[in-house]
């Protein structure tokens, strides 16, 4: 009875085992399942790393800026690397540009730092080349036609400056207003010679005297430090984009000498003692806005002004003359501590026409007057002009209407110009 007993309990103990054992297997599946989706007690991603990126980098994964060409320089070729950090509140360049005409390397360091969303500070601390003929066309413009034509509307003399301005913006709807102030001390003196033997390579105009050989005024010798101040103005409203730009200077000591270089001994030196002291104003503006249909409407202008004792020194001139100013006069032939230039571009589309990848061409409707003197302001050039253009590219007739014409000025021009931009 007993054994009988015993052999039962063993059968049910196994029929139980037989029955837990896959339910055991099922459970630990299960859990297993549960256990892999449970992202909490997963182990950690040992692949995955945070990145941090540098605030040194090299611009263009070299480090190289975008290039210049003109007359004295050469081939201008920045280098260097860009600190930036904090969402770019510190923009800082330290360069050294190569100039192969001259076979300097200057060094600079450039940038700006944004305390708020609505201040800058920018700064310039180096040796360069500089000229007061920016205005008249873009870095990139005035490259392409002194390489291929040798056309640079750019006079240029060398320093060593630093520069500081502080600038606030206000904005407003469509009006944009960045007054600033700010302060700059210069050493300056002349670059090149009265008759130059040498001169960068041009596809035409290498050796024209008013070509890639034009000669660069001499500059007073010596040391400027001024305080600036100014404000920039833009305007876009509908159809009208407007800008403009005031600037004044106020010298706070120089110590300048005429630049006499070339001059034999015991000669005359052709150049004024430069003043004690002066004020100079620069003012430049630019106003676009549609006329009837596609047709347009452009004004260019600007002027300099100039007050102190004596003669202003000729590191503050400007210039005018050329195909991009006053076409019937010679390239920068006019210039002075005053100048005051005004254009005007009408822009008439000929839209039944559309050529592949350049569009409708155009005509080109144009009145110029300018001027430009030392202590005065002589009588203004006029000039009209008609022109076809397309796209980038626009050749000119023009004439200068005056029965009495400045001896500067020609009785007719020919250009043929291109409008480049970044």
């Amino acid at each position: 009875m007993k054994l009988r007993t015993a052999v039962t309990l063993f059968l049910d103990l196994r029929m139980k085992a037989h029955t837990l054992v896959p339910l055991a297997i099922a459970l630990t599946g299960l859990a297993s399942v549960l256990h892999a989706q449970d992202t909490t007690a997963a182990a950690p991603d040992t692949g995955y790393a945070e990145y941090h990126e540098s605030p040194i980098a090299l611009p263009l994964g070299v480090g190289l800026r975008i290039p210049t060409y003109d007359r004295v320089n050469g081939l201008a070729l920045p280098w260097g690397p860009k600190l930036e950090v904090n969402d770019a509140r510190v923009d800082v360049d330290a360069l050294i540009t190569y100039r192969s005409n001259l076979g300097k390397w200057d060094p600079s360091l450039e940038g700006s730092l944004r305390p708020g969303d609505d201040n800058e500070l920018r700064f310039y601390v180096g040796r360069g080349t500089f000229t007061n003929d920016a205005w008249i066309r873009g870095d990139l413009t005035n490259s392409a036609a002194a390489f291929f034509v040798g056309s640079d509307s750019r006079n240029y003399y060398r320093g060593d400056r630093a520069t500081a301005r502080f600038a606030r913006t206000i904005t407003s709807s469509g009006l944009t207003v960045t007054p600033f102030i700010g302060g700059n001390i210069e050493r300056d003196w002349s670059t090149g010679s009265l008759a130059p033997t040498k001169s960068p390579w041009s596809v035409f105009g290498r050796n024209g005297d008013l070509r890639m050989r034009r000669p660069n005024p001499r500059v007073a010798r010596g040391s400027i430090t001024s305080a600036i101040g100014g404000a920039a103005i833009e305007v876009i409203q509908g159809g009208l984009e407007a800008k403009f730009d005031a600037m004044l200077e106020q010298t706070i000591r120089t110590a300048l000498k005429p630049d006499c270089s070339g001059v034999p001994a015991g000669g005359i030196c052709p150049q004024p003692q430069p003043g004690n002291s002066f004020t100079q104003t620069t003012l430049d503006g630019r106003v676009f806005f549609p006329t009837f249909g596609t047709q347009t409407f452009a004004v260019k202008a600007h002027a300099v002004a100039t007050r102190g004792s004596g003669d202003a020194p000729v590191q503050r001139f400007a210039y005018l003359g050329g195909a991009a100013t006053l076409a019937t006069v010679d390239l920068l032939a006019l210039g002075g501590d005053r100048l005051l230039f005004v254009q005007g571009d009408y822009t008439i589309p000929i839209d039944r026409i559309q050529l592949p990848f350049v569009g409708s061409p155009y005509i080109g409707l144009r009145y110029a007057a300018g001027s430009a003197g030392v202590g005065g302001l002589p009588s203004l050039i006029q000039n009209l002009g008609v022109g076809l253009g397309v796209s980038f590219f626009r050749a000119d007739y023009t004439i200068d209407p005056a029965q009495t014409r400045s001896p500067f000025s020609r009785k007719s021009a020919f250009t043929v110009g291109v409008s480049l931009s970044l």
